[in-house]
């Protein structure tokens, strides 16, 4: 399983990327920093895809199934299955949008109260 420490080494070189100057006039997007930062958001991914507990995502595989399962069903239940699928999409960037701005105020914190989040060595 990687370390929290690998994943936070390769979150602290992408937030150094961002743009927090003191004149921001808005805190950047999960969509902002994926494009500013998005090597080393795959870096993080890859990461955690190689961790023994959760087999990696095939969004190729994700696709047939989905394919296979529309086929077998009339035209109706064919919505119903695009609709899920459209909603478990909408449901996985909210996560990661609500995981990052949930980051972005814990490093906030930590620098209002002088802290590094890099523990010493």
């Amino acid at each position: 399983m990687p370390l929290s420490e690998e994943l936070l080494d390769i979150a602290r070189a992408a937030a150094s990327r961002l743009d927090l100057s003191a004149d921001l006039r808005f805190a950047p997007t999960f969509a902002l920093a994926e494009e500013v930062c998005g090597d080393e958001y795959e870096q993080m991914l890859q990461l955690l895809h190689e961790d023994e507990v959760f087999a990696p995502v095939d969004l190729e595989r994700q696709e047939r199934d989905v394919e296979a399962i529309k086929d077998a069903l009339t035209d109706d239940q064919q919505e119903l299955v695009e609709d899920l699928v459209d909603n478990q999409s909408r449901h996985v960037w909210l996560q990661q949008e609500a995981a990052f701005h949930l980051g972005l105020a814990v490093g906030l914190r930590l620098a209002e109260l002088g802290r590094s989040p890099r523990p010493p060595r």
